[in-house]
């Protein structure tokens, strides 16, 4: 039952142990649960960032804290709080603070309907980073662990294999049905944002989902249907940055994530990326990050 996991999260690059239990290619789990420090693997993510992600990631902290930035914003997690993490996002570090403990699932969003409607409800729309921090009850946190206790079960006895998949995939769907029910009020969330917020969360979630394809900033505009203008304007003035900035970030982060992998040529991350060629994205690069892409990689 256990692999390597390697279409779970980019992760030749994942640091698959002893405490990690997989579902073929749909599940990942793994926990510290019963030893202080950090989650097993953890120091081996040092020198792989960043990472992107190509499924989502719902982490449970249950003592001390835990810090990782995605897309450019950085979070933090403390006891009792989970962090829910959508595919396609980009972690650019994590760490986790002495005697923290955590549980961390990686799976398909599809089909996993609680979870889902957990994110879309709860998640930081200022900046569209497709992260979602929840608080907990105590008394749901309590649940939610027993429930990942038989999920562990689950995906590790053999008794359970003739229906592994489907109580597998009910035990995560209970997990996110505990956690819709276990969730404090989160003002800071739920609070109403301006129609600048809204223009800003759009153009970042624009950006995350075209940026390979699209640089040019009329492109956004037109997606927006606002002028080139006011939407630069608005961007500037809320995040203190040009939007083609943002785009550039969002590229070059993306380039850097092939490039750690080991399993892109500099061609092919130009190709990926929609560079005309391999020497303009060799430019473009070593304009943002001061190296050319084969030093850096």
């Amino acid at each position: 039952m256990r692999n390597r996991g390697n279409n779970l999260i980019e992760m030749s690059m994942m640091p698959v142990n002893e405490s990690a239990l997989t579902l073929d290619d749909k599940m990942l789990i793994m926990d510290n649960l019963d030893k202080q420090g950090v989650l097993p693997g953890m120091q081996e993510f040092e020198d792989r960032f960043p990472m992107k992600l190509t499924t989502s990631c719902l982490i449970i902290v249950l003592g001390s804290k835990m810090r990782f930035s995605v897309n450019f914003r950085d979070f933090e997690v403390s006891a009792n709080m989970c962090a829910f993490i959508s595919e396609g996002t980009i972690i650019e570090k994590a760490s986790f603070e002495p005697g923290a403990r955590a549980v961390l699932l990686s799976f398909f969003r599809h089909g996993m309907p609680s979870i889902a409607s957990i994110h879309q409800r709860n998640m930081h729309r200022l900046y569209a980073v497709q992260v979602a921090l929840l608080q907990l009850r105590d008394e749901h946190m309590r649940m939610l662990l027993d429930t990942y206790s038989m999920l562990r079960t689950i995906l590790s006895d053999n008794a359970f294999m003739p229906n592994r998949e489907e109580t597998a995939m009910s035990c995560l769907n209970l997990m996110g049905c505990i956690i819709e029910q276990g969730v404090v009020s989160q003002p800071e969330v739920e609070s109403k944002t301006s129609r600048r917020d809204e223009i800003v969360a759009q153009f970042l979630e624009c950006v995350n989902k075209h940026y390979r394809e699209h640089r040019d900033l009329g492109f956004y505009a037109g997606e927006l249907c606002l002028s080139l203008k006011y939407m630069s304007h608005v961007v500037l003035e809320q995040t203190g940055r040009q939007p083609s900035q943002w785009i550039k970030d969002y590229v070059i982060l993306d380039a850097k994530t092939m490039l750690r992998s080991g399993r892109y040529s500099v061609q092919q991350v130009a190709d990926e990326l929609h560079f005309p060629n391999q020497s303009f994205f060799g430019k473009y690069f070593k304009e943002a990050v001061g190296v050319s892409p084969k030093k850096w990689k």
